[in-house]
């Protein structure tokens, strides 16, 4: 304190006698405090906020063994710090480096490891705290994984009569980045749109570039550690004209005097609903699920006919939720009676204009019918035909069998569920041939 003293009455004893003199005397006054106070506190405390968590992996063991970090607890913490005042000052966020030591970490796994401070301008300082001091982070193996894309539109109305068809997505896939243990959960993605809209009678696209991931419990999946390429879509929405209709079977093979509408038939289901993938089409009120031979109607008829097939060969979609149609016969008032058949009931028609005889080999025919009880009951022989059509014959072959077709004379209700066959000679004329019938050994 002496030598602050003696400087004092200098400089006071200098301002008499020349200005120049003291303002240098104050100039040294303060150069001198300035040292002293250096002396006495030569380091200062310093506290930093909001310092961004480096979670850098380059050079570790992390990144040596091919592991990723992909969620950390931390994103900035809180230093204090003690260094000289002429250097701390210098120390601020672009030149303190807050970041998680990753030393010796070689195995995938939730790890919790301390925070360390590094200057990257070479100030020396002496690091007190650091708020928090440890981080947990996650870390694993990133991967990729191709998927097939589903495409959601929420905010899409059709006009009466038109239904959409499956959508078509551009591109049908998408790559997803990402750690293991995050693709592993991804079971579905959605490309999706809430685009508006309504009344639509015509396909039409749909612009998309929003992906939705969902795991196989339906549980949206959190995206931010993942990325998805491409990240933008074109959705094609196919219009199709719907309509409901009635399934029907055609009955073929049957007499000319036979009544159709006589056969009770049972469709199960009993309507259909399908599309065309012509947005203009016409559709009729009745499909036609099968053609079915007469004969085939025995007692306890039932069979299960294939729509969705039939229907896709004819440009049409199934939207009924069944792939078959089942045809049954209520036979709850009809009976089966067995009928032998003599030779004047067995007929050939539609004979060539050649020189050939053709001669019926069948003596008997022995058939089974069906009909309404009360009429089967009195049949007898005499009210049936059996009859061969030579028509489109094989000129070449002289021995011949034909199906016959068994015609009920006295009703339109009964038919034949027998598939009899009439067996014809091919022989060349003679002056005397007047037979169309030889026996079987002839």
């Amino acid at each position: 304190m002496n030598l602050i003293t003696g400087i004092r009455k200098k400089i006071v004893d200098g301002l008499a006698n020349n200005t120049s003199l003291a303002i240098l005397s104050l100039l040294i006054a303060l150069i001198v405090w300035f040292m002293i106070s250096m002396s006495l506190n030569p380091s200062e405390p310093k506290t930093l906020d909001k310092i961004p968590l480096s979670i850098d992996t380059t050079g570790t063991s992390v990144a040596d063994n091919g592991l990723s970090v992909y969620g950390c607890d931390v994103q900035e913490v809180q230093i204090k710090i003690k260094g000289s005042k002429t250097q701390i000052r210098n120390l601020n966020k672009d030149t303190l480096v807050a970041y998680v030591d990753f030393s010796n970490v070689e195995t995938t796994g939730q790890r919790t490891l301390p925070i360390r401070v590094k200057s990257i301008s070479g100030i020396d300082f002496e690091l007190e705290s650091v708020v928090p001091s440890t981080a947990t982070v996650s870390i694993d193996k990133f991967g990729s994984k191709e998927i097939a894309v589903t495409p959601k539109l929420t905010n899409v109305t059709f006009a009466e009569g038109k239904v959409p068809s499956d959508y078509i997505c551009e591109p049908a896939t998408v790559t997803i980045q990402g750690p293991s243990k995050l693709l592993d959960k991804v079971e579905t993605c959605y490309v999706y749109s809430d685009s508006e809209f309504h009344d639509k009678d015509s396909s039409f696209n749909v612009h998309a570039d929003t992906v939705q991931l969902y795991s196989a419990d339906g549980v949206e999946l959190d995206q931010s550690q993942l990325t998805c390429t491409p990240s933008s879509f074109e959705i094609t929405v196919p219009v199709l004209t719907q309509k409901t209709v009635k399934p029907i079977v055609q009955i073929i093979n049957a007499p000319e005097n036979f009544d159709k509408s006589s056969l009770k038939l049972k469709m199960s289901p009993d309507t259909l609903v399908i599309a065309s993938n012509n947005a203009n089409a016409e559709i009729s009120d009745t499909y036609e699920v099968q053609k079915i031979n007469l004969s085939d109607f025995d007692l306890g008829y039932s069979q299960e006919f294939d729509i969705s097939e039939r229907l896709s060969e004819a440009g049409m979609v199934n939207l009924s939720g069944v792939d078959s149609v089942t045809v049954s016969l209520d036979d709850s008032s009809l009976a089966r009676k067995e009928i032998t058949l003599d030779a004047e009931n067995i007929h050939i028609s539609n004979v060539p204009n050649d020189n050939y005889d053709y001669k019926i080999l069948n003596q008997k025919l022995t058939i089974t019918v069906i009909g309404p009880a009360e009429v089967i009951d009195v049949m007898t022989p005499s009210d049936f035909v059996a009859d061969a059509s030579l028509l489109n014959m094989d000129s070449s072959i002289h021995r011949l069998s034909f199906d016959a077709v068994i015609t009920c004379t006295s009703s339109d209700k009964v038919w034949s569920v027998t598939k009899a066959k009439i067996s014809i000679q091919k022989v060349p004329k003679t002056e005397d041939s007047s037979s169309s019938r030889i026996t079987e050994n002839e």
